[in-house]
């Protein structure tokens, strides 16, 4: 499975998607999307960051996980807003995350 990617909003919603599912991310408007799945089972987390450094941040995100998939951590910690723990400088929060109730 590889490495889970961890996020909490700080407001009882939390989540982990494992690494080798992330599909895309998309980045704009003070905001970076990050799309899990295989298949018809798809996520997706929506993290805010400053205005104007949705693309910055979406860079430096995508820069830091890209070499994730050859490690074997049990969990990389992208967004902990109640521990304000972030894996790259410029995310301000969990916006939502979406996980598709059928493939639970």
């Amino acid at each position: 499975m590889g490495p889970l990617l961890y996020f909490d909003n700080g407001n009882e919603a939390v989540a982990a998607f494992p690494l080798n599912t992330l599909s895309a991310i998309t980045t704009g408007d003070q905001i970076i999307t990050l799309y899990f799945g295989q298949g018809s089972v798809l996520h997706n987390v929506v993290l805010s960051c400053a205005d104007d450094a949705s693309d910055a941040v979406g860079k430096a995100l995508i820069e830091a996980l890209a070499p994730m998939t050859a490690f074997h951590q049990k969990m990389i910690t992208v967004a902990d807003e109640q521990a304000s723990s972030y894996l790259v400088s410029g995310i301000a929060g969990v916006t939502s995350i979406t996980a598709d109730a059928a493939a639970a």
